[in-house]
């Protein structure tokens, strides 16, 4: 009687878990273990992996950015390592373009600065939740940015380093937990490949401020549908995200004026790896020396003649430079700050009465020279002119 009753028992139980088992899931054997990913609706399973990513505790990445125009390229390759419990992150950035890539386009995605045209093409930066730390390859020091960045009304092309659902920001990790399967995921290896998509309007979140410019024009509203950016994410056996890889090019204009008119595709891919928490720690304060960027990064209009200046401060902005001591390296140097009367005259009128004060300050090197900008000349009731020469290498005073 009791022997009957014990086994009547463990066959309810066998019961119970096999229900468990198959409910909600797609993939599920009865009697097995519930996944924690491939056990769930299909609608949710990319939502799930990548909170399961995340539960890992960090993470290896590496991200490839690719502008292509034709048979030349113009290539970012980002790697670093994710935190994802300390909400922390570091992350070395390096751009390749092939000769042949077209000059705007050059000057649009690397962003350009005064006397050196386009930017860094390499630099290195951590985040976590309270500030951005970057270094351009320049330089030998950190510049630190935190709470509000607006050193000019409007700009602000460094915040998209700080990430949502990892501490680096502009990965495709941001779009994902809005992903959902258009089909039935393939499986490889005990694991899946999901084809999904996402709203257009996400991706522009993956770029700095100023080159989302040079993307489709105006905001992408639920009443003016564009077209959903296709994307494909491998997930391991375990349910952790490896891969995703998105064909971004439907961001790029159309129109002729466009400085990125030359450039035809736009594809990001993106690979985790070594997950679990990172060994050695990520560090928050990144060593080396570091500057406020508060204090140190200004309009170029703000500084004092005879005070010198770094020219990449991580804001892809010509008008931002960095203040540094003259007698340290040092990319310019400010010669004279003249005003320029009277309302704004127009572009052209406004450069030549620019180099017309300039030419009248000496100084070593080659003189260069930045004006206000009509919004600046209406806001102050006059403009400035910013004379200023720039060395041939990085020197000191």
């Amino acid at each position: 009687m009791i022997r009957h009753a014990v086994r009547a028992s463990a066959l309810l139980a066998a019961a119970v878990l096999s229900l468990t088992a198959c409910g909600g899931g797609d993939t599920a054997t009865p009697g097995a273990t519930a996944h924690p990913v491939f056990s769930e609706p299909l609608a949710r399973q990319v939502h799930l992996a990548l909170r399961h990513t995340q539960e890992t505790g960090g993470a290896d990445f590496r991200q490839t950015v690719t502008f292509g125009a034709g048979k030349d390229t113009a290539v970012q390759d980002l790697t670093g390592r994710l935190d994802f419990a300390g909400s922390r992150g570091e992350a070395a950035s390096r751009w390749s373009l092939t000769p042949g890539f077209p000059e705007d386009a050059r000057e649009t995605i690397l962003g350009t600065l005064p006397g050196r045209g386009t930017g860094d093409a390499a630099g290195r930066y951590t985040v976590d939740t309270r500030a951005i730390h970057y270094r351009p390859d320049s330089t030998a020091y950190w510049l630190r940015y935190e709470g509000d960045i607006e050193p000019l009304w409007g700009i602000d092309s460094i915040s998209h380093l700080r990430g949502t659902e990892g501490a680096i920001g502009g990965t495709l990790l941001e779009v994902l937990s809005a992903v959902r399967p258009t089909a039935q995921p393939t499986t490889t290896d005990g694991g899946r490949s999901y084809r999904a998509d996402f709203p257009l309007g996400a991706a522009l979140d993956l770029f700095p401020y100023d080159l989302r410019t040079e993307f489709v024009s105006g905001p992408l509203h639920a009443t003016d549908p564009s077209p959903p950016v296709p994307v494909t994410v491998d997930v391991d056996r375990e349910g952790r995200i490896v891969r995703a890889r998105a064909d971004l090019s439907s961001l790029l204009s159309h129109e002729p004026d466009s400085l990125l008119a030359g450039v035809t595709t736009l594809r990001a891919d993106l690979t985790l790896s070594r997950f679990g928490p990172p060994e050695p720690a990520v560090s928050a304060t990144p060593d080396g020396r570091v500057l406020d960027a508060a204090g140190a990064v200004r309009p170029s209009y703000e500084v004092a003649a005879g005070a010198c200046m770094d020219f990449n401060t991580g804001m892809r902005h010509s008008r931002l430079v960095t203040r540094v001591p003259c007698a340290g390296p040092h990319d310019g140097k400010v010669t004279g700050q003249h005003p320029l009367p009277g309302a704004y005259p127009g572009s052209e009128a406004a450069m030549d009465r620019a180099g017309r004060a300039c030419a009248r300050t000496e100084g070593p090197g080659a003189p260069w020279y930045t004006w206000s900008t009509e919004d600046e000349w209406t806001d102050r009731g006059a403009g400035r002119a910013t004379c200023y020469t720039v060395a041939t290498r990085r020197s000191a005073a």
